[in-house]
């Protein structure tokens, strides 16, 4: 394998697409300094896929561009293609069946990098994996040998010098391969340590589970304890409530007796408390006109003093106003002096500044003229050049660009019939339709398993979705059945307390009377108030007027039950049940038993008081007037209604009655539906976690599937692009071929004729441009230098104008300051004449005012004197008024405080009613019989020692801590997951052995290899060195005994030295042991090629003299490319290419072939 050339296009300084033919083994590239030989190495680098901006003499990336000269502009684009011949098959792998490997590497502006092999696109990975082993891969390449280089390899730590024999050997191959499967092994251990935490994970888990699972069969035990303890609790309790209660009842009849007695003393005091205060009410109306006539005559005084004060205070402000108008006089008086000194001398700095800018300007426009002067010149001479160049620029172009062509022709003449031939032997081996058909059936087994997963997928989503749905339901559930039951339990408690409080007002409670009833047939019958429909609004007016019928019971056949009926102690009224509605008045407002309409009738119905005091006189005898709020009002009589409960009255209670029996019915259908409701939900739960459970194992495993037949489809496609890629190219190049050979040997001939006429014209014009760039650079110094001396003058004129300006605005700023402060005197002297003016205006009614102050006092006097008398007259009245409402305050406290009594009495009897009613709704809630729980307590069950027991109980519950219900559920679960977990570890414990084992063999191998290599480098090295040296001896030796990484130290001692380190030897030895150490390693395995950079710059003629024939030797079997400046070196070469830049910024190449060259010489002196 060789380099057969390098084509060139925007890289640096090689702006203009070429190409460097190397047909032979020895070529020298030479050319002067900083005409761009070195960019070639850095092409060549470039292209095998170096990033280090420092390797490649740049800053960055994108300084590999052609930036631009003198006379181009910059191109967008760089490229560099490596042609290699690889006939010999040396580059083997997919590639080894191609005669020629192209390398390109393309860079553009935009920051887009791409490689190319052979014309297809690829990575720069695959560009470096090519080379491995090759000497051109990695960093540790040796086929390029600059001057650095050398130094660097043979100053070398023992580890780094080694790498070079690892390239060498071709173990860099195995080292990416060793790296490669270190990473998969650190990958596999990080899965496997993974994969241990969350073994360990789940093995913690089912402990924790395990002991959950144990204590929730605990709880559910000590639960039901708990419930049966609790019931039997509610019963003790219900038996307790049942005794209070009985205690309870004749509290409250004391309660009522006293209650009466209180109320009649309340009206006997009210009477006394009236007359009291009509007389003190007449005594407040005299008291309020003596008090507005005091008030009125202080406001007088407030007036008489506050005109006097005001007309003092504005005298003395008057004194002080003429005060400060003197100061502010003094003061301007001051300032104007100083303005006026400090304008006179900005008067005399402005006619200085003027006569100073008036002197630069004249100076600028002889500055000015003297650039004119010299740009004409320069502009001259310029146009002179323009016209040179523009003339002589076609020839020149035209004579290099036809030499370019005449050996670009020569050599593509060549090169095509080779390729040619090569390229029909590849496009018979390439056969891609085994390819395809593999593509295909991954292709339709990759659509089947999309087209599974996609529908796992969906239906894992969709479960997410329905089963949080089914959650948030479950715990709206759970809150809405919890906030039911609260509202049920609130609505049974008002129940029962409206009940008891509604059975005390209709005297159901009474025993005696229930009694009666139920001996005469009538306890089944309703009482008046519950038959009662009242308009909405009007039950306190009915409720006044049937006080005492409304615990009357409404009984069917009415005359046969009243006959001789005798009427139980307290007594009671029995009422028809006939329904009937009134017609006007307030019978309009109810629907009831006739009996009640006719006692409604005559009772007029109006909204409100003033309404019914209006009614009255137009009343006939026997009618009334009732007001909605229950004020009974008749010609000789007003009956106010008593104070209510918050429940309202008889006949409100029992509507209310009704409506929250319905409500409670409703709330226990409704916490029925929710349980039911509730209990669905738990089981879809349930049954959607274990159907999504099963489909996501069964989405893993289609994953898994998924994954590899994608990477088998990947790698297939890859085979197939590149081999198609390839037929194509192949095809397309070789039409090509056959049209270009056709044109290629006239194209020729016509160039070589036209070169030999240009190339004299060229010379003569070349002579001509040097001595007009000579004589253009003068004129345009000049010009330089003119322009520099006519901008200093005017930036002086300009800071002079600057501060003329400046001078100018502060002498406006102080002239106008100046009259500010004239205009501004004449106004305080015109304000302190009109201020001393009125202050002699204000000193006459000040002693009129005086006066009027004194009388005003005087009359308030006489006015307060009055107003105490009656104030005392006042006083006394409302002592005696105080008294007696005092009294009557006490009386109606007493009244108050036993009616309170009484209402508390009750309330506690209802509330342990419904205690006990709201006990015995437990007891059933928890689903318990109660006659069952009374009949299994025994005799000595008390509530202090169940409580004690069911606190046993609590505690144990409470020692068994947080409970999860779910355990063993959830250890079922997690026993599944450990097993799928280990099936996984022993897999990856599996691959993590194969893995080592590959690693083993490659330690295996390199080892071998590198010992094997090191052994022949170090006999060619001791071979070689004497050769360079005339004698002396070199070896190299191994630092360690481990083959994988120990360091290899380089020990040179030239004739007639016996130095102990290679860093005592001189610069040039330095450079020739390294020389002989990199033939070594070129002898072992040579590289494609050797790419040497002024090696030789360091030594004399003789050490030169014995590189070239060391290089001469190993040219037989390696290709050398050159960079020279030493014509020992140059006369090795078979071939020269030199680079040149007679264009500023630009290189060029010329070829000779020495072989042509010498052969035409010899036949043009056998012809003289």
């Amino acid at each position: 394998m060789r380099l057969s050339g390098i084509k060139l296009a925007g890289f640096k300084s090689f702006v203009d697409a070429m190409q460097l033919p190397l047909p032979v083994n020895l070529t020298a590239v030479v050319g002067p300094n900083g005409c761009g030989k070195s960019n070639i190495i850095d092409a060549v680098r470039w292209v095998l896929g170096e990033t280090s901006m420092k390797n490649l003499r740049s800053a960055d990336a994108e300084d590999v561009i052609f930036n631009g000269s003198k006379t181009r502009k910059p191109v967008g684009r760089a490229a560099v293609e490596l042609l290699f011949d690889n006939s010999d098959g040396t580059i083997g792998g997919p590639y080894a069946a191609y005669s020629e490997i192209a390398v390109r590497r393309e860079l553009t502006r935009e920051g887009g990098s791409q490689y190319y092999l052979n014309g297809a696109k690829c990575l720069k990975r695959d560009v470096t994996d090519l080379f491995l082993g090759t000497g051109l891969g990695g960093k540790n390449q040796y086929a390029i040998i600059e001057q650095g280089m050398v130094s660097r390899m043979i100053e070398a730590k023992p580890e780094e010098l080694r790498h070079w024999l690892e390239e060498a050997a071709g173990i860099s191959k195995y080292k990416d391969r060793r790296r490669e499967t270190e990473s998969r092994i650190r990958q596999t251990r990080e899965n496997l340590i993974r994969l241990n935490d969350l073994r360990s994970e789940i093995q913690q888990r089912l402990e924790v589970l395990t002991k959950q699972a144990a204590n929730a069969e605990k709880y559910k035990a000590a639960k039901a304890e708990e419930r049966q303890l609790r019931a039997e609790i509610l019963a003790l309790r219900m038996r307790q409530f049942d005794e209070q209660c009985a205690g309870h009842e004749s509290a409250i009849a004391e309660l009522e007796q006293a209650l009466e007695q209180a109320r009649s003393r309340v009206h006997h005091l009210a009477e006394a408390r009236v007359s009291a205060d009509v007389e003190s009410r007449a005594l407040a109306g005299h008291l309020n006109e003596e008090q507005s006539k005091v008030y009125e005559a202080e406001a007088q005084l407030a007036r008489q003093e506050q005109s006097l004060q005001h007309a003092r205070e504005l005298q003395q402000l008057k004194a002080r106003e003429l005060d400060q108008i003197a100061r502010q006089l003094a003061e301007l008086d001051a300032r104007q002096d100083r303005e006026q000194q400090r304008l006179e001398e900005a008067r005399r700095q402005l006619a200085d500044l003027e006569r100073q800018v008036a002197d630069a300007e004249n100076g600028e426009v002889d500055a000015q003229s003297a650039v004119i002067a010299a740009e004409e010149e320069a502009q001259e001479e310029q146009h002179r050049w323009d016209v040179f160049v523009q003339d002589a620029e076609t020839p020149l172009s035209q004579t290099e660009a036809e030499r370019v062509r005449v050996q670009q022709l020569e050599r593509a003449r060549f090169q095509n019939d080779e390729r040619h031939r090569r390229l029909q032997g590849e496009l018979a081996q390439i056969n891609v339709e085994p390819i395809r058909v593999s593509l295909e059936e991954a292709d339709r087994e990759l659509a089947t398993l999309n087209a599974e997963l996609d529908g796992a997928d969906e239906r894992l989503r969709e479960m997410d979705t329905q089963l949080q749905q089914l959650r948030d339901e479950r715990t709206a559930s759970e809150a809405a059945l919890h906030e039911t039951r609260q509202q049920l339990q609130a609505a049974r408690g008002r129940v029962a307390s409206l009940e008891t409080l509604q059975q005390a007002a209709l005297r159901e409670d009474d025993a005696g009377l229930n009694q009666w009833l139920a001996q005469h047939g009538l306890s089944e019958y309703p009482r008046l108030a519950a038959s009662l429909q009242v308009d909405n609004g009007w039950d306190n007016a009915v409720e006044q007027v049937l006080e005492g019928l409304l615990q009357a019971p409404v009984v069917q056949d009415f005359a046969g039950r009243v006959r001789g009926l005798q009427a139980p102690e307290g007594g009671i009224a029995l009422v028809a049940d006939t329904t009937a509605r009134g017609a006007s008045g307030l019978a309009a407002q109810v629907s009831g038993p006739q009996a009640v309409i006719d006692l409604l009738h005559g009772i007029h119905a109006v909204d409100t008081l003033d309404d019914a005091e209006a009614l009255l006189p137009t009343l006939a005898a026997g009618e009334s007037v009732i007001t909605r709020d229950g004020v009974w009002c008749g010609a000789q009589f007003r009956r106010w209604p008593g104070r209510g409960s918050a429940e309202g009255g008889v006949i409100a209670r029992s509507q209310l009655l009704k409506q929250l029996k319905v409500q409670v019915k409703a709330q226990q259908q409704q916490v029925l539906e929710r349980e039911q409701v509730l209990g669905e939900l738990r089981g879809r739960i349930h049954a959607a976690e274990q159907e999504r459970r099963d489909t996501s194992s069964k989405f893993d495993q289609l994953r898994h599937r998924q994954a590899q037949k994608l990477a088998f489809r990947q790698a297939q496609a890859v085979r197939l692009e590149q081999a198609q890629q390839r037929f194509e190219a192949l095809s397309q190049e070789i039409e090509t071929l056959d049209r270009a050979r056709a044109q290629q040997q006239d194209e020729l001939e016509t160039s070589r004729t036209r070169l030999s006429s240009l190339e004299q014209i060229a010379q003569e014009l070349r002579d001509k441009r040097a001595a007009m760039q000579q004589n253009l650079q003068r004129k345009r110094d000049a010009v330089v230098r003119a322009r520099n001396d006519a901008m200093q003058v005017q930036q002086s004129r300009n800071n002079l104008q600057v501060q003329l300006a400046g001078r100018r605005s502060a002498l406006s700023a102080l002239e106008q300051a100046i009259a500010d402060i004239h205009a501004g005197r004449e106004t305080l002297q015109a304000r302190r004449i009109e201020e001393e003016r009125h202050a002699a205006e204000l000193d006459a009614p000040l002693q009129t005012q005086a006066g009027d102050v004194e009388q005003a006092r005087a009359a308030v006097e006489t006015a307060r004197a009055a107003l105490r008398t009656v104030r005392e007259q006042v006083e006394a009245a409302e002592l005696k008024l105080q008294e007696a409402a005092q009294v009557a305050r006490a009386a109606e406290a007493d009244k108050d405080a036993a009616l309170e009594r009484l209402q508390q009495a009750k309330l506690e009897f209802e509330n342990l009613r419904a205690h006990r009613d709201s006990l015995e709704e437990q007891i059933g809630e928890t689903g318990f019989e109660r006659e069952a729980l009374f009949a299994g307590l025994a005799e000595d069950a008390t509530l202090a020692n169940w409580e004690d027991r069911l606190g046993v109980v609590l505690r144990r519950i409470e020692r068994l801590g947080a409970i999860n219900l779910a355990a063993i559920e959830e250890l079922e679960e997690a026993q599944g997951r450990e097993t799928y977990l280990a099936e996984q570890h022993a897999d990856l414990h599996g691959a993590l052995e194969t893995l080592e084992e590959a690693i083993r063999k490659i330690d295996t191998e390199t080892k071998e290899l590198f010992r094997q290599t090191f052994d022949k480098v170090d006999t060619v090295f001791r071979d070689r060195f004497p050769k360079l040296f005339g004698g002396g001896e070199a070896y190299l030796e191994l630092t360690g005994e481990d083959l994988l990484d120990t360091g290899v130290r380089v020990m040179a001692r030239p004739p007639g030295k016996r130095n102990s380190t290679i860093h005592l030897l001189s610069g040039g030895e330095k450079a020739m042991t390294a020389v002989a150490l990199l033939l070594a390693l070129f002898q072992l395995n040579p590289a494609p090629f050797c790419l040497m950079d002024e090696v030789d710059a360091p030594l004399d003629d003789a050490n030169v003299g014995r590189f070239c024939e060391v290089v001469r030797e190993m040219s037989q079997n390696v290709q050398f490319i050159i960079i020279t400046h030493n014509k020992i070196t140059m006369e090795l070469a078979r071939q020269l290419h030199g680079v040149t830049m007679q264009e500023p910024g630009v290189s060029r190449l010329v070829s000779v072939d020495i072989e042509q060259a010498v052969e035409l010489a010899t036949e043009q002196g056998t012809k003289e």
